[in-house]
């Protein structure tokens, strides 16, 4: 039997057919979470090197070195 475009989809092919949009949905969210995580942990290791390099500049110097 072939499917025809013009009639919505009814049980079982329905229920596949949501559960594969709800799985591209969850997918895309997913990798945006994926992105933003990626851009936190970046900015945090840019503020930390940052931070290192303050804290290493501003030690004292040592009397005989």
């Amino acid at each position: 039997m072939k499917d025809n475009p013009a009639q919505p989809l009814r049980g079982e092919a329905a229920w596949r057919a949501s559960v594969k949009e709800i799985a591209k949905r969850n997918q895309a969210a997913q990798a945006e979470g994926a992105r933003k995580r990626a851009e936190k942990d970046a900015a945090a290791d840019r503020e930390a090197v940052k931070l290192a390099r303050r804290e290493a500049r501003d030690l004292p110097n040592q009397p005989g070195r």
